[in-house]
């Protein structure tokens, strides 16, 4: 296996074969290429069995571009079959289908559903009502958060108490919440339990308590994936380390890379400690680190060292390149909101009119903005839209947010599972069947009494003796439909199909599309909208919805295994949901755009031209973080990922004033702006207000800024208010 295009760091990286290895893998270091080639190395050099290769990642796209490189290498060295069995996915998938196979030794059935955000929050909302606290006083995606936190922790019980005693909650006394979350959590558990759901969190926590609660289980999982390799480890919260901890019970070959100077997602969950303390927690380590950097200039990598260089908890290391020196670091400073974004804007055109001149075709493509929180976008999407300059917001509505994609979803799942209590809620009078919301009032009251699901209550002869004939129907033809969706899907065998994958997911697909005809979907839209050619790309969404399970392939761990069109359905709106999870937009490289996206989402893209604006105290860092007097060095390292986006040229944008309920509040400049050194820095000012010259001046500015936001306080306090 030819291994010479790689540095002699990369090469060490992939020739280390037994026992744990750390690779310190810095921005631009090439760690895909390195993972790529470790794994080939693997299966053909050394010749281990592919299926006892597990490769784990964040998202499904790093985990789909890392498996398609390296069969695409094993291919050319080995064939074309010689990676077959090989499992690369996200920790979320790889516990999906350890659930699946181990499910009822934590309480549930292999048919477990998992819940969206949205139908969580529906959940948290009917908790709150029905132990009589105002959820209009709460925010339930907090709540929900909070829960999440304490899960990925694995607090339990007294523990999760003390956590939430802890918290602060927005808006309402700090008592209020944590009384609110320890009242609620424990009722959402059960609820998810008497559903047979799952949430996000609950597929790390339930598989990490059953490889623990389970030493068989452990070791036979632990025995079948020999090696493991984990990407973006900085990122790993308790729950993922729990989880690695057990699968190596039996060996330790776990290699795994990352960056803990890109370590940004503490407000996740993340744990930096995990990657600076691997070697404690794993004995016998052995630490390769990638430091040449194939991305950016020289210039851009002296800023990102400099800065990074005054966190103090990091490993010691420091970016090179040899792309050259480079333009030197633009620092702009300009009067204020405004100001900034017409300053981007014409920088912009410039640049494309300069290529204009010299033939070459606009490339917006070529640009990003970048910025800490996504409120700071609109006054750049304003200045685009009037110099005409096209731009893709990452953050839009999702396919899976349409009412008719969750609506159709909502059936699949009832036929999968028919005691998803907020699947049938949602869809129990669409398409109109004549039941009303008192008729829903008195089978969740007789579900409650009875702790039974939705479905049982809606089905038993004390509800339905006293209902209204239409509602009776209505119920009655629900039922019926949803059996004999049951009936479709559980019909569907793969040995039915002599094994042949492409014929078995073409009848679960046709199941799917027939449901759409026989649930009358096509006729519920048209009388839903009053223009037909809406309604007609409205059904057009969930015919794709039904399409698209006929190009998926998701095999089990053992390929030889039956697979039945009921385990096809289940896996395939489980990876709608973890794919849904990942971000709120994809982000889409091949669109002619300028990029507007936050610095948390630009993580592990590059741009040959990056304009980092809103560099005062108060965006970066957060003034939450400054008010809470807490550790900056993860807003560093916001920063630091940054700079590392750029390839070619790097602005750094900062505002002297704010406007603030129309009132300019002047700002001070982000105060890692100071660690970059003045031999680099090509610096203009384009605002008419001085820089501060004296601790005199500095002094009268942070006093006005503190006594304009104690005045809004006070508004905001008023009964006017």
């Amino acid at each position: 296996m030819d291994l010479s295009r790689l540095n002699p760091e990369q090469r060490k990286a992939v020739l280390h074969v037994e026992g744990p290895l750390l690779i310190l893998a810095g921005a631009g270091s090439g760690k895909t290429n390195t993972m790529t080639h470790r794994i080939a190395y693997l299966i053909s050099v050394k010749k281990v069995p592919p299926s006892q290769i597990l490769g784990l990642s964040f998202t499904n796209k790093a985990a789909t571009e890392l498996k398609e490189r390296v069969k695409n290498l094993i291919k050319k060295v080995a064939g074309e079959r010689a990676s077959k069995g090989l499992v690369i996915s996200t920790f979320h998938s790889l516990c999906v289908r350890i659930l699946r196979e181990f499910a009822p030794l934590v309480g549930y059935t292999q048919t477990f559903s998992i819940l969206d955000t949205s139908d969580q929050e529906g959940i948290i909302k009917e908790i709150l009502k029905h132990i009589n606290i105002d959820a209009k006083k709460f925010d339930p995606s907090w709540v929900l958060f909070q829960i999440g936190q304490a899960k990925n922790k694995f607090l339990t019980g007294e523990n999760a108490n003390r956590f939430f005693d802890t918290l602060k909650g927005p808006k309402i006394a700090y008592d209020d919440y944590s009384i609110a979350l320890q009242s609620v959590f424990p009722r959402y558990q059960e609820r998810l339990k008497l559903l047979n759901a799952m949430d996000f969190d609950d597929l790390l926590f339930n598989t990490v308590n059953l490889l623990e609660g389970h030493p068989e289980v452990r070791e036979k999982l632990s025995k079948r994936f020999k090696y493991i390799l984990v990407d973006e480890y900085q990122d790993t919260n308790p729950s993922q380390f729990r989880l690695l901890e057990a699968l190596t019970s039996t060996h330790h070959n776990i290699c795994v890379v990352g960056d803990d100077d890109q370590s940004i997602y503490a407000w996740r969950g993340a744990d930096p400690t995990h990657i600076l303390h691997f070697d404690q927690h794993f004995p016998g380590t052995k630490r390769i680190i990638l430091d040449q950097n194939y991305r950016s200039t020289e210039m851009i990598l002296k800023a990102a060292n400099e800065v990074i260089a005054k966190n103090s908890k990091r490993f010691d290391k420091k970016l090179w390149s040899q792309k050259g020196h480079g333009a030197p670091v633009h620092m702009v400073a300009v009067e204020d909101d405004r100001a900034e974004s017409q300053m981007v804007a014409e920088e912009l055109m410039k640049k494309e009119e300069e290529a204009r001149l010299n033939n070459v075709p606009p490339k917006w493509n070529r640009y990003a903005i970048l910025y800490r929180s996504n409120a700071q976008s609109r006054i750049f999407e304003e200045s685009l839209r009037l110099h005409h300059i096209p731009y893709k917001l990452v953050g839009s509505m999702s396919f899976l947010d349409r009412k008719e994609v969750k609506d159709v979803l909502c059936y699949w799942k009832l036929a999968l599972n028919p005691n998803d209590d907020t699947a049938i809620r949602r869809i129990i009078n669409w398409p109109a069947r004549g039941i009303g919301k008192t008729t829903i009032e008195k089978i969740n009251t007789h579900s409650a009494q009875q702790n039974i699901s939705f479905y049982e209550a809606m089905n038993d002869h004390l509800v339905l003796q006293g209902l209204n004939e239409k509602a009776k129907s209505g119920l009655k033809s629900l039922s019926s439909s949803l059996q004999e969706l049951r009936n479709g899907i559980q019909s569907i065998n793969r040995e039915n199909y002599h094994n042949l994958d492409g014929e078995f997911l073409q009848a679960v697909s046709l199941w799917a599309k027939n449901s759409l005809e026989k649930l009358g979907i096509k006729e519920a839209l048209i009388e839903d909208e009053e223009d037909p050619a809406k309604a007609q790309r409205r059904y057009e969404s969930v015919e794709e919805l039904a399409n698209s399970i006929g190009m998926m392939d998701l095999p089990s761990f053992d390929p030889e295994k039956p697979t039945t069109g009921e385990q096809q359905m289940q896996e395939y709106l489980s990876s709608l949901v973890l794919n849904a999870k990942e971000e709120e937009d994809e982000f889409n490289e091949d669109k002619n755009a300028v990029t507007l996206m936050t610095l948390h989402g630009s993580k592990g893209l590059e741009f040959p031209i990056v304009f980092l604006v809103g560099l005062e105290d108060g965006c970066l860092p957060h003034q939450r973080t400054i008010d809470e007097g807490t550790d900056l060095s993860e807003e560093r390292r916001l920063f630091y990922v940054g700079i590392t986006r750029a390839q070619e040229e790097l602005y750094l944008v900062r505002a002297k004033n704010r406007v603030r309920y129309g009132k300019p509040i002047p700002r001070n400049p982000c105060r890692f702006l100071a660690d970059i050194p003045n031999e680099i820095i090509l610096e203009r000012d384009e605002s008419s207000t001085p820089s501060f010259q004296s601790e005199e001046a500095q002094k009268r500015h942070e006093d006005e800024v503190a006594n304009f936001f104690a005045e809004i306080q006070q508004r905001l306090k008023s009964p006017r208010s």
